[in-house]
């Protein structure tokens, strides 16, 4: 095996294992969906008045991890490959999957969709 070869192999380990050692939790999940409903609570619709917006920071900053747990947990199915992870979440007839992998967040479909979903469950 030459050199090249060999530094090839070790660098393609080194990858596996960082990408394994900072492969995304549920919590983690949760964290990302909490702060991509207060990215959607930031950029409502400006038609909604200033009461009505505040009201719903209001309800986030105090019911927003009770909402995040026990809307999401209970319906978030994470699959765990290693080196990343899928998480399926379905909620008031909505889906979410999102690629989690290396502590990074890859939306495959729509996560403002239950962002919103949520954000009316909670007025």
């Amino acid at each position: 095996m030459s050199n090249t070869s060999l530094a090839l192999v070790v660098v393609l380990l080194a990858a596996c294992a960082g990408l394994a050692g900072t492969n995304p939790t549920t919590q983690d999940y949760e964290a990302f969906l909490g702060a991509s409903l207060s990215r959607a609570l930031d950029q409502m619709d400006q038609t909604e008045t200033m009461r009505d917006r505040e009201v719903l920071r209001h309800l986030l900053r105090t019911k927003g991890q009770q909402v995040i747990d026990g809307l999401i947990r209970s319906n978030t199915v994470r699959r765990n490959y290693g080196l990343f992870s899928i998480f399926d979440t379905n909620v008031v007839d909505v889906r979410v999957r999102v690629v989690g992998i290396g502590s990074t967040f890859v939306p495959i479909e729509d996560v403002e969709a239950i962002t919103r979903k949520v954000g009316q469950l909670m007025l």
